[in-house]
């Protein structure tokens, strides 16, 4: 990861403006650390791929679902990988990208 060089804040002077200083060793630990944190928290992408699931929940479970059988598959296979795409993952920068609904 690019280490952040510059930190912008509110000119103690004048606090209409803003100044950009360097970053303290510290600063620097704790936006690493912040960092860290947020890779570990799955809440958000385990969210995004409930919303999907469930979105796409008509294309297995609709009695009237005017699909084709060929197509209904595709559509269990995507879901699937929407499962799967949290295996074994403990970490965000981990998972593989979201993959496409089928067309």
């Amino acid at each position: 990861m690019l280490r952040p060089a510059h930190v912008m804040e509110t000119d103690p002077n004048d606090p209409t403006k803003t100044i950009t200083r360097e970053m303290t060793e510290e600063e620097y630990a704790m936006h690493e650390e912040a960092q860290e944190q947020m890779d570990l928290d799955l809440g958000f992408e385990r969210h995004q791929r409930n919303v999907m699931l469930t979105d796409s929940d008509w294309t297995q479970y609709a009695e009237d679902n005017p699909l084709p059988d060929e197509k209904k598959a595709e559509w269990a296979t995507y879901r699937q990988t929407l499962r799967d795409r949290f295996t074994d993952k403990t970490r965000i920068s981990e998972l593989d990208p979201w993959p496409n609904p089928p067309s």
